[in-house]
């Protein structure tokens, strides 16, 4: 799917997800070099940054969340800059590209004489990812939320152990994806602000700066989240483990009680002449003897704080 956005003399292509017709017409109608035909036709792994004579190739990953598995998983861009026009590649659709669109439309309408360097391909690929990281900042906020949820929920016996086990372990999960997603993204950064100086006559440095910031900031929000998930893992275990100990430790002392019972009814049920055997009160006196010795034994366990 294609949307081209031109303004002035800077013309915007954005494909999403492009099918094989698409990605020739990318290659011939913009002769793009052939490692970066190859960088497009393939899902690539890794963040990168390739300079050319007349233009700069990028690969960045931006997290793209699913609503039905709760999890994370990685939205690709492939960006191509010439002087003029630029060219971008997203693996999956999203709602903050035509908004960047219509948003740099306004700016561009609304601009000030100083503020030539809008007009340009770098300043779209800087609002390109300051959008992205504002909607990984968000998504931040929104785990940090979810989180004091199960954190609640950990405390409450009627929620499933079960649900809450498996909502922490998406949570490590994502925020561990998050975070090697984001960590390659800062060196990348650091040679897309040399290389504009190359090719744009205006400073960027300011807003590249910016994303840089946003970068560690982001990575610093992430380091926090999984402290805090790991401090939540940690409370969720020592109360299973509490409660474990607890039903445990309950067994045990009713498998003592019933262990005295059992020895007293096996003693008397031996094929064996036995005092009283042939007696009717003697059935009373090892009923009441059993009564007696478990009401004892369970005062003993109730004293020491086992019950």
């Amino acid at each position: 799917m294609e949307k081209s956005l031109s303004i002035w003399w800077i013309t915007w292509v954005h494909f999403t997800n492009p099918s094989s017709h698409e990605l020739k017409e990318i290659v011939e109608t913009y002769d793009v070099h052939d490692i970066i035909k190859q960088d497009i036709k393939e899902n690539n792994t890794q963040d990168k940054i390739d300079v050319y004579d007349d233009s700069i190739f990028l690969v960045l990953h931006f997290p793209k969340y699913d609503k039905k598995t709760w999890k994370y998983y990685s939205n690709e861009f492939n960006i191509i800059l010439w002087k003029d026009f630029i060219v971008s590649v997203a693996t999956h659709h999203t709602n903050h590209i035509d908004n960047i669109r219509k948003q740099y439309s306004e700016d561009i309408k609304n601009k000030d004489p100083d503020e030539e360097f809008k007009v340009s391909p770098y300043y779209i690929l800087y609002k390109i990812i300051d959008v992205m990281y504002d909607k990984v900042i968000w998504a931040l906020n929104k785990f940090n939320q979810d989180l004091n949820k199960i954190e609640e929920s950990v405390f409450n016996s009627k929620v499933s152990n079960r649900n809450i086990l498996e909502n922490m372990l998406i949570k490590k999960r994502n925020i561990v994806y998050l975070k090697h997603l984001i960590i390659p993204q800062s060196e990348i950064l650091q040679e897309l602000q040399k290389a504009t100086a190359h090719f744009y006559q205006w400073d960027l440095d300011v807003y590249f700066e910016d994303i840089i910031y946003k970068t560690d900031k982001i990575l610093a929000n992430i380091n926090m989240a999984m402290e805090n998930t790991e401090s939540v893992s940690t409370i969720y275990n020592t109360l299973a483990n509490i409660k474990t100990n607890s039903v445990v430790s309950m067994l045990t002392i009713w498998t003592v009680i019933i262990w005295i019972m059992t020895m007293i009814t096996g003693l008397y049920g031996m094929n064996v002449q036995l005092p009283f055997q042939e007696k009717l009160e003697t059935f009373r006196f090892i009923l009441a003897i059993m009564i007696a010795i478990s009401w004892i034994m369970f005062l003993i366990f109730k004293r020491k704080k086992r019950i």
